[in-house]
């Protein structure tokens, strides 16, 4: 099962981000907007396809509208592939420690 871990502003998504996950998830990160900032970890996120791409986007959309920055950490390795592939990558804020990674992949 999908879920989202709270602490401060610190999230941690474990489990499947697949398409049978990503309302529920959607639903449980309503409060998105409750802090200025906030880093969504993704190193315990077991299961990714298309949706889970378009579950990032929303969440940025969403805290965006709220004057709320964004920033994914621990991104799994199936899941940078395909935003690499579907030429979204460079569009996901990351953390800063993964920022200079991906930096160096330009």
């Amino acid at each position: 099962m999908a879920q989202i871990t709270k602490k401060d502003n610190h999230w941690l998504v474990s489990g499947p981000m697949s398409m049978p996950h990503v309302e529920s998830l959607l639903a449980e990160s309503a409060t998105l907007a409750a802090t200025r900032e906030i880093e969504i970890d993704l190193s315990a996120v077991s299961e990714v396809d298309t949706a889970t791409i378009s579950l990032l986007f929303e969440w940025l959309r969403h805290a965006h509208s709220h004057k709320c920055k964004v920033h994914y950490a621990n991104l799994p390795e199936n899941l940078s592939s395909l935003a690499k592939l579907y030429g979204v990558l460079e569009l996901i804020p990351l953390a800063a420690s993964q920022s200079n990674s991906a930096a160096a992949h330009h």
